[in-house]
C-alpha cells in the first residue's frame, strides 16, 4: 500500500514511501532514542529536564521543519536531500574530531 498524492511540487518518488518504508524508519528512529535514553544514564543530568528540553528542541525544529517545507517546496525540493547528507557528514565529522 502507497500514498498516492497528486500536488504540485510533489516528486514522483513519493509514491514510493509504503507502510514498509515508513516501519523501518521508525525502528531507526526509535533505535537512535534508545542511544540517546541510554547515554543520558551515563551522565550526571537530570533526565526529566534533559528530555524536557530535548523534547523542546525537537518540537520547535519540527515545526521549522514544516514551515520552511511548506514556504519553499518548489526551490527547495530538489536539493533537500543533498542538504540532510551534508548536514549529517558534517555532525559526525565534528564528533570524529572532538572525540
Amino acid at each position: 500500500m502507497s500514498f498516492n498524492l497528486c500536488s504540485e511540487g510533489i516528486d514522483k518518488d513519493i509514491n514510493k514511501i509504503t507502510h514498509r518504508v515508513l516501519l523501518i524508519l521508525a525502528i531507526a528512529t526509535s533505535i537512535d532514542a534508545i542511544a540517546a535514553g541510554f547515554s543520558l544514564t551515563l551522565l550526571p543530568v537530570n533526565p526529566f529536564i534533559t528530555c524536557f528540553i530535548i523534547g523542546v528542541i525537537t518540537f520547535i525544529f519540527s515545526w521549522l521543519g514544516v514551515l520552511v517545507g511548506t514556504k519553499g517546496r518548489t526551490w527547495l525540493e530538489s536539493k533537500a536531500e543533498f542538504v540532510d547528507g551534508i548536514t549529517l557528514i558534517a555532525i559526525a565529522i565534528k564528533f570524529l574530531v572532538t572525540a
